[in-house]
């Protein structure tokens, strides 16, 4: 895996196929190679881009004693564009795609499209008006941090249980539950991350470039409720769902995704090289 200095920080990325960019963030607990059999599909005609999330594969952590936020991993993310060149598609899965529209409302790089896969911005709520929604999400979560914090090593099953189903942690496969439990740390500090975004609906009228929503039907509703509202507050925003599909359609509906993504490239508002973006070269 390639990765790329910045400053006293690494950010390492998974880079394969060639062609315009597509930049994929994983969700977490994760990294990179949750995007391989969706990049796989997609590499023979885009040049794939999956970074590591920081605290994940290669990829530098926040510093433990720092308040936990998206700026960190957006920042190299960023830096990593610098280098590489702007993406054609900037996609992201649950925390992923709090990474990716944090990217995108930034706007210090230009995209032709963004595509979210059950992103998991709860506070979107708030803009579309479903406080009750947002505060029994929210309780759910503070449940689990207080746990995990008060020495309960076993608490993501609560997390897990909530995406999903009642028991779905119980019934994963060991190695499964072996890493998302060694990985429980570093995801509450992406829980307390996704709380402190903040959105308005002046930032998000301000995306103007095609956005595409995608959401399992047997996802949780408030999960369907976050993607319906991004879609329904940007300009060009739209909302597709996937039947028979949960948070983990990135892994069972590989096809799906990797279609959605292909026809956003397609659809592009305008492919960023045509800009005057800088040509994409490998570091």
């Amino acid at each position: 895996m390639p990765t790329l200095a910045v400053g006293d920080k690494v950010v390492g990325y998974e880079d394969y196929g060639s062609g315009p960019v597509l930049l994929l963030i994983h969700g977490s607990p994760g990294n990179a190679k949750a995007w391989s059999r969706v990049g796989e599909r997609l590499s023979d005609r885009y040049r794939i881009i999956a970074p590591d999330l920081p605290g994940y594969g290669a990829t530098t952590p926040q510093s433990s004693d720092a308040v936990p936020d998206a700026a960190h991993a957006v920042e190299l993310i960023e830096a990593l564009v610098a280098s590489i060149g702007p993406p054609i598609v900037l996609a992201g899965h649950s925390y992923g795609g709090v990474v990716a529209l944090a990217l995108a409302l930034r706007q210090r790089f230009p995209i032709g499209a963004l595509v979210l896969f059950e992103p998991v911005a709860l506070r979107i709520l708030s803009v579309a008006g479903e406080v009750d929604v947002f505060e029994s999400a929210k309780a759910v979560f503070d449940d689990y941090l207080s746990c995990f914090e008060g020495g309960d090593h076993q608490a993501i099953r609560k997390i897990i249980d909530f995406w999903y189903r009642p028991g779905a942690f119980d019934q994963m496969p060991d190695p499964v539950k072996a890493y998302l439990l060694k990985e429980t740390a570093a995801n509450t500090r992406d829980v307390r991350a996704t709380f402190r975004e903040e959105y308005s609906p002046s930032s998000l009228r301000n995306l103007t470039v095609p956005i595409l929503t995608v959401c399992g039907s047997r996802s949780p509703a408030v999960t369907q409720k976050i993607a319906k509202a991004i879609a329904a507050h940007t300009p060009r925003g739209s909302f597709v769902g996937l039947e028979n599909a949960d948070h983990a359609l990135t892994t069972t509906h590989v096809e799906a995704v990797a279609e959605a993504i292909s026809n956003a490239a397609a659809n592009a508002a305008q492919p960023p090289l045509a800009r005057g973006a800088p040509q994409a070269a490998r570091p």
